[in-house]
């Protein structure tokens, strides 16, 4: 097979889930006019379970690397669906002043299911050429689980009330509420009621872009969206062997590294999950951005560094060519130029047995995005999608944001090769620039959820002051209109 036919493959392979995840993520509002959030929750693992039989048990027998790629982009619509579903049932099920809280634990559960993947993944583990359909054939284990436990968990007091079951949604929010006086469940049913509206429609993607209260819940849900994955917090994952085989730890302990990255991820997801509690998700978000360009700066300059001196040491007989891969010397190094002389090729090697000490710079950048990014925005950006938005709104913005988000993981997963051979030492610069633009938006337009009403959050986005949402005037569907 020709080294082009094989990165096509491998392109494919990649990027197959992620196309899958968007047909899904996008269908997601479509699907929910005919089942409620558990039965598309439930028909969502039904196809994991397909996807898996595909990828694994037929592509693992016959060797076709078109049944790994079909199952791949299977498993993506799942992905997609569920990954708009989580925040929606946690949104729909948990009480009002620990709904953060609890869509907190998404991302904690995410980082866990990272750790997991990553010690089962490792050569001395499941990740072989011969034992990777096994690997794969456990992502049954979740879906069957999910399927015999969801038995046991009931529709969402909104779908109830949405179709008119006052009463069943009522005995739901007893259940739920059981430590709460019963007048509280019918109190947050009143509530419910009030946000659903008279209609108990979801209002469309047309709707929502007409009217300023719903069109800045939908620009907030893009940002959010768009902020998790536009930090370049793939291109991170993707280089992190690079980084720590270029700071002198040995190939065979590099992927143990890589394991302790994501133990990092869930332990400090942990730790979030209880900042998002205590002090919302606002805050921990902007915590969290602030962080990534604290470490985005700092793997700037380490790599500069680390390519300023190895430029100082083969400047008596570099090339051009020789420059290029000086380039790409740092820790995204990946192609080697056949023209270089055996002088320059024996000073890198010779340099490379040495770690750099700029390279471990390099690592403790990596070290502060990771708990920036799993402690911080990773936790509270699911914790802010549930409050911003409101019943009749949040299926259409997360299914819209959903396809902003999966499109976006594309985009920082295949652009930085091309980022580096233009900017070298210099390519994460663009999520530098892309996490202060949305740290200012932040700080600007999306309103703090901590202690604050359903009304009060709204008036922000109605242009309304919090005294007026405080005597529950929120805007009727008529007085919005005006854009």
């Amino acid at each position: 097979m020709s080294d082009s036919t094989w990165l096509g493959l491998l392109t494919m392979s990649v990027s197959s889930i992620v196309v899958g995840a968007f047909v899904g993520g996008t269908t997601t509002k479509f699907l929910l006019n005919f089942v409620s959030s558990k039965r598309l929750n439930q028909i969502a693992h039904v196809i994991n379970l397909i996807a898996i039989v595909v990828s694994s048990l037929i592509g693992g027998v016959t060797q076709s690397y078109e049944a790994f790629i079909a199952g791949r982009l299977i498993a993506g619509i799942p992905c997609g669906i569920t990954f708009n579903l989580a925040p929606m049932l946690v949104a729909e099920l948990s009480a009002r002043r620990k709904r953060g809280f609890w869509e907190s634990t998404i991302g904690v559960s995410i980082s866990f299911g990272f750790l997991i993947a990553a010690i089962l993944a490792h050569p001395k583990v499941l990740g072989s050429l011969t034992l990777w359909p096994v690997l794969i054939g456990l992502g049954v284990l979740p879906s069957f689980i999910y399927l015999i436990a969801s038995i046991n968990i009931p529709e969402t007091p909104y779908y109830l009330l949405r179709h008119g079951r006052k009463e069943e949604a009522l005995d739901v929010l007893t259940e739920l509420r059981k430590n709460e006086d019963e007048s509280v469940a019918k109190q947050e049913v009143e509530e419910i009621e009030n946000e659903i509206g008279d209609s108990g429609k979801v209002y469309g993607i047309v709707k929502i872009l007409k009217n300023k209260q719903y069109r800045n819940q939908l620009i907030a849900v893009f940002a959010l969206y768009a902020n998790l994955m536009l930090c370049g917090v793939n291109n991170i994952l993707f280089y992190s062997d690079l980084i720590f085989k270029e700071a002198g730890i040995s190939a065979d302990n590099v992927t143990f590294a890589t394991i302790g990255v994501f133990a990092l991820q869930f332990v400090m997801a942990l730790i979030g999950a209880k900042f998002v509690d205590r002090f919302g998700g606002l805050k921990v978000t902007i915590a969290g951005s602030i962080g990534f360009i604290v470490s985005l700066t700092l793997f700037t300059v380490s790599q500069a560094m680390v390519y300023k001196q190895n430029f100082t040491v083969l400047s008596p007989l570099h090339t051009t060519a020789d420059e290029q891969l000086l380039t790409n010397g740092s820790a995204f190094a990946s192609v080697t130029h056949s023209t270089f002389t055996a002088e320059t090729t024996s000073l890198i090697a010779s340099a490379q047995n040495g770690a750099n000490p700029w390279s471990f710079v390099s690592v403790l950048a990596i070290g502060i995005f990771m708990v920036a990014w799993s402690g911080g925005t990773h936790i509270s950006t699911f914790a802010l999608l549930g409050e911003l938005t409101i019943e009749p709104t949040r299926a259409t913005c997360f299914s819209y944001g959903n396809a902003v988000m999966w499109t976006t993981s594309w985009i920082v997963s295949f652009v930085p090769p091309y980022l580096q051979e233009a900017l070298g030492p210099y390519s994460m610069v663009i999520w530098l620039g892309f996490t202060v633009f949305f740290l200012v938006y932040m700080v600007i337009c999306i309103p703090d959820t901590k202690g604050r009403t359903t009304n009060q959050i709204q008036a922000k986005f109605g242009g309304q002051t919090d005294s007026s949402a405080s005597f529950g005037i929120v805007l009727t569907e008529v007085e919005s209109l005006n854009v």
